[in-house]
């Protein structure tokens, strides 16, 4: 019997080869979008779950802050017994390693406490961790940094210079980081050494946002009854600054679960860019709606391949065969074609992973997707797609009536005709819908490289400074401005603390004296020297720009938003006194507004202020056409000032876009995965009219006969299948439309929606179905009439 049925099963499939074709094509492209879809959202929502603790890990953070004080992780210990560890970390940043025997690279890092061991799970490959994290002289390396440098020596008790200051030797080794945590470093310093160069006043100002803090709890219960006591403390904790800031204050504060950072979290400096759980819904409903598309095609195409056998099932019924038997073959034929289905999909798979790596930034491997948790996803999308795509045609050739099925072919007007056309509508609903999303997504992206930001970022090269470089720019300012200008391709040469789109210090600044009951928000504060905005061509709307001579070291300029929300009817010449670095100064300008940040959000008050010595970074304003020449210059420069120095650099507009980062890689994956869903839904249409053509044949034939043209033949067979996809595009336009108005919140600068979109995504789908129905219906009606009717 078993014999028989796969017998039957692979005769039906090659007799009806093209049909078989399309199928196997579009449930595994389907198959295959999805899953690679799903590794993706599964590999987002693992964020920081590999930490074996990760269900008692908290951060510490408020409203917008993801930082907190360094006397925080010493008081709230104090207050509560459910703390079981508390660690915090300080940014450390890119720096500068040299070994012994010259091999010179960059890393990234933190300064943290032992306790980050017990609160983090990290686990040594070598040496003393916690004792490395103890001694400021001391440096943690993760095993790729340790081979990096190293090689295949044994790291421990090697020495390497930082940043040419100062020597550490290595202690410890540890584990890469996951890709899958929010917590990526390649080296650990001592808190120790950071605390070294810091007052005892600075370490106790409950003000100071300068790290981020850890807690690990007993129980997870223990943390709602932490929360319930959290506003007491925080009014203990800041009494200093008076009862309403305290207030103020402990109505933010709250503990955030570490899985929650990557996709919940999007706070003043977090520790790197994260992304954003809507994501994981954008990329959840592309998922299924291409799996809906492929399992539509699979349904329409495989009830056209059954209705084909209508006269088979009746001679069945005929000779005895039972009701069931009937369901059971056209549902194992399904899950047969299901199961070929799946096996050409974990090829398409293996084929496509390195680009989806490119596009992804992931590192998936063919191993990876022969885990069993992505080959039982594989089996649950193979089964459910047989079943479902099955029923149907096992059902209708079941209940069929051998006396009507003997004397033809179903009809289209049949109940299987009325299944595939609404069917159809489905399919052009979600392919309208992703075709909407991906321009709108593609326009937003292009807003942001297209938007005139108040500056010009083209052609500037950003050079970080360190170590002796850095002392000697400090002492000399003029030495390393005067070799970079003294070539016709420099155009300009400033400096400053952080890089546009970077998040800049907020600090409490306000008029002097203060207006009696006036509360002003904190405002970002950005260093820099006298040519800053000459490099980026930043224009003063009032005032002077700022001179070393005379010396400008107490003076700010401010942007036209700060200057409204001080009230400052004339600012040049206001006096605003910094309480964070207990700086009072004038203001000799007034820039106009500029995009300082990304443009999710509205432009905020800036302070410009003249600390030359607080800069790192050289900005450098290149001719046009002349970079690489002009890079080649800069390196010579730096190297005959500063031998030793490496030479690091990049450019502005790179590091502008790379603030887009996770909305590029969305519009990326949308653009790819919206041509497949309309691949994919064409290559059902192609079969449907193929079925439609050859159910009327003998129509063709006659009206050929009474004289219609082909070109009304064409009309009257695409028009069954371009209403169905008419309104299927009509009825994804407030879906769309919703959707992409919940997306385009999150920007403070975005396009507007539109009527034009809606109509690009009719034009497009109308084209493309026509064009696919088109050839098919072009060849039925330029068919001879005499073979049509040679049988009647």
């Amino acid at each position: 019997m078993l014999k028989n049925f796969f017998r039957v099963a692979f005769r039906s499939l090659l007799r009806q080869k093209a049909y078989s074709v399309l199928n196997l094509l579009g449930l595994s492209l389907g198959i295959t979008c999805t899953l690679l879809l799903a590794m993706h959202i599964r590999e987002e929502l693992s964020y920081d779950r590999n930490f074996p603790k990760h269900d008692r890990i908290y951060r510490v953070v408020s409203t917008s802050w993801s930082k907190s004080a360094p006397s925080l992780a010493g008081e709230m210990p104090k207050n509560f017994p459910q703390i079981e560890a508390i660690t915090h970390l300080a940014q450390a940043g890119n720096q500068v390693f040299r070994t012994a025997d010259g091999k010179v690279g960059e890393a990234r890092g933190f300064y943290a406490d032992s306790s980050v061991v017990k609160v983090f799970d990290l686990r040594a490959l070598a040496g003393d961790l916690p004792a490395a994290l103890a001694d400021p002289d001391a440096i943690v390396m993760t095993k790729s940094m340790a081979r990096r440098f190293f090689g295949a020596r044994d790291p421990i008790g090697q020495k390497i210079r930082r940043n040419d200051q100062y020597d550490a030797w290595v202690k410890a080794v540890v584990e890469d980081m996951p890709a899958n945590t929010h917590l990526q470093f390649e080296y650990l310093s001592s808190m120790v050494l950071f605390y070294r160069n810091m007052s005892p006043k600075m370490l106790s100002n409950q003000s100071w946002m300068f790290g981020w803090t850890y807690v690990l709890f007993r129980h997870p219960g223990d943390v709602d009854r932490v929360r319930a006591g959290l506003t007491d403390f925080w009014m203990k904790f800041r009494s200093d600054f008076g009862r309403d800031v305290a207030a103020s204050d402990a109505a933010s504060i709250r503990l955030q679960p570490i899985t929650d950072i990557h996709l919940h979290s999007d706070l003043i400096q977090e520790m790197g860019p994260n992304s954003s759980i809507l994501y994981i819904y954008i990329f959840t409903a592309v998922a299924i709606l291409i799996l809906l598309i492929a399992c539509i095609n699979f349904v329409n195409l495989f009830t056209t391949q059954s209705l084909k056998r209508l006269k088979e099932v009746a001679v069945r019924k005929v000779l005895g065969a039972p009701r069931m038997q009937v369901v059971r073959q056209f549902l194992g034929e399904a899950l047969l074609l299901a199961m070929l289905s799946g096996l050409l999909a974990l090829i398409f798979i293996q084929l496509a992973l390195p680009f989806y790596n490119q596009l992804t930034g992931r590192g998936v491997s063919a191993v990876d997707l022969f885990r069993s948790r992505n080959l039982a996803m594989i089996a649950l999308i193979i089964l459910c797609t047989g079943l479902l795509s099955g029923i149907f045609p096992a059902l209708l050739m079941a209940g069929s009536e051998p006396s009507t099925a003997l004397k033809g072919t179903k009809l289209p007007g049949s109940r299987a005709a009325v299944l595939r056309k609404s069917l159809v509508v489905f399919q052009f609903v979600a392919s309208g819908f992703l075709i909407i999303a991906t321009v709108l997504v593609y326009r937003q992206m292009n807003l942001f490289r297209d938007k005139q930001l108040g500056f010009d970022r083209d052609q500037v090269a950003v050079i970080h400074y360190y170590g002796k470089l850095r002392d000697q720019i400090s002492r000399q300012p003029e030495v390393l401005k005067n070799e970079f200008m003294s070539s016709p391709d420099i155009l300009a040469v400033g400096r400053s603390s952080n890089i546009i789109g970077d998040d800049l210090s907020v600090e409490s600044v306000q008029p002097s004296p203060t207006p009696e009951g006036k509360d002003y928000p904190n405002i970002r504060v950005f260093r820099v020297d006298e040519s800053y905005l000459d490099v980026l061509g930043i224009s003063l709307k009032e005032g002077r720009n700022f001179s070393r001579y005379p010396q400008d070291s107490a003076t700010f300029i401010i942007n036209e938003t700060a200057a409204r929300t001080f009230g400052l009817a004339k600012p040049v010449g206001s006096l605003l006194e910094n309480n964070s670095n207990k700086l009072q100064g004038r203001v000799i300008g007034v820039v106009k507004d500029f995009n300082f940040a990304s443009l999710h959000n509205q432009i905020e008050p800036l302070i410009l202020e003249y600390r030359p010595a607080w800069t790192t970074n050289m900005l450098v304003k290149i001719r046009a056409g002349r970079i690489d020449a002009g890079i080649a210059f800069l390196r010579a420069k730096v190297k005959k000032i500063s031998p030793d120095a490496v030479f690091n650099y990049g450019f502005l507009d790179d590091h502008i876009a790379g603030l887009y980062r996770k909305e590029d890689n969305m519009s990326a994956i949308l653009k790819v995965f919206t041509v497949l869903s309309i691949i994919i839904a064409c290559l059902g249409l192609f079969g449907l009219a193929a079925y439609a053509a050859e159910t009327r044949t003998r129509e063709i034939g006659i009206r050929k006969v009474v004289g219609a043209s082909t070109a009304s033949l064409i009309r009257l067979l695409s028009l069954d299948f371009m209403i169905p996809v008419l309104i299927g595009n009509l009825l994804s336009w407030p879906f769309a439309a919703w959707a992409m108005d919940r997306w385009l919140r999150d920007f403070a600068f975005r396009v507007d929606i539109g009527w034009s979109v809606f109509g690009l995504s009719l034009l497009l789908t109308g084209v493309v179905a026509l064009l696919t129905i088109g050839f098919r219906c072009w060849r039925a009606a330029r068919a001879n009439p005499v073979r049509a009717l040679r049988s009647e």
